[in-house]
């Protein structure tokens, strides 16, 4: 085990699961979802997966890549392999909210009353076309420096959903709503901001698309593939030891196996909620499969 473990690359085959990302918290072992996302990306783009578009993909996905797909692939670099591909899909998705943010990563002008179109009043919080989530809808009342319709739709969508897990893109929104009363400084606003990105999940990776463009319209003037390239360098930042044998709390582990098999008695495996306990002690007569 000890020389496999010296060659094996330390691979997390799940790269969106909250459990083990606490998991190797508490361990102490430093890993991101982003940063096993973000080294599937690099691989994809290296044999020009997206550029090609053929084979297995072209049968399984005949549309193309998915929006989230493709929003992922330009925070980590792809932006040229996923342009042709986002254009398809705004083509697709013609008259909705997708469509708009295809467009704008693909590199076309967005305005703000084009993004108004779909808000409607506050009170309603809905597009027309199909029901989207609060990620989508909320910062379109934040297309201009309204405070008192932004002031509205916090306080219905703080009434209506309570704490979530779109609570740090909320505070980032009260952050840029302080900004435009000149009560919050741009610094403020940037905790807020690098604090909501650091929170989002590969599987929530349309929640970045909104702030996105809100900071590129307030903050920075940039285009839209370097702001979420920006996002996509701290999200894949933290990575975890590159083999196993860099994973100190699994060669612990393995040491004291060592310590315990040097006993010649035979391991006794107890397990509980959320531990497994290994002590050395000799089988009971019969042996039972709990004994290894």
């Amino acid at each position: 085990m000890r020389a496999d473990f010296q060659k094996r690359p330390h691979e997390v085959s799940a790269p969106a699961d909250e459990r083990l990302r606490a998991d190797y918290t508490a361990l102490g072992v430093p890993w991101s979802a982003w940063g096993e996302v973000a080294r599937e990306v690099q691989r994809d783009l290296k044999r020009k997966r997206y550029a090609r578009w053929a084979g297995v993909d072209a049968l399984e996905f005949p549309q193309g890549p998915s929006t989230e797909d493709l929003v992922t692939l330009v925070l980590f670099g792809g932006v040229e392999q996923a342009r042709p591909h986002l254009l398809c899909r705004a083509t697709l998705a013609a008259g909705s909210l997708e469509a708009l943010w295809c467009r704008w990563l693909a590199g076309e002008s967005l305005e703000p009353e084009t993004l108004r179109a779909f808000a409607g009043a506050p009170e309603r919080l809905a597009e027309p076309l199909y029901t989207p989530g609060l990620e989508e809808v909320l910062p379109l009342f934040f297309v201009e420096p309204d405070p008192a319709r932004a002031e509205r739709a916090l306080e219905v969508v703080s009434a209506r959903w309570g704490p979530s897990r779109s609570q740090p893109w909320l505070d980032f929104l009260r952050a840029l709503l302080g900004l435009w009363r000149e009560d919050t400084s741009v610094e403020a606003v940037r905790a807020r901001f690098e604090s909501s990105v650091a929170a989002t999940p590969p599987s929530a990776v349309h929640q970045l698309l909104a702030p996105a463009y809100l900071w590129g319209r307030y903050i920075e003037a940039l285009p839209p593939h370097v702001l979420l390239e920006r996002m996509g360098s701290s999200l894949g930042r933290i990575t975890a030891p590159a083999r196993v044998a860099d994973v100190q709390p699994v060669m612990e582990v393995l040491g004291a196996l060592d310590v315990l098999t040097a006993m010649g008695r035979g391991l006794r495996v107890e397990q509980a909620p959320g531990s497994v306990v290994l002590s050395a002690q000799a089988p009971e007569a019969g042996g039972t499969d709990e004994f290894l």
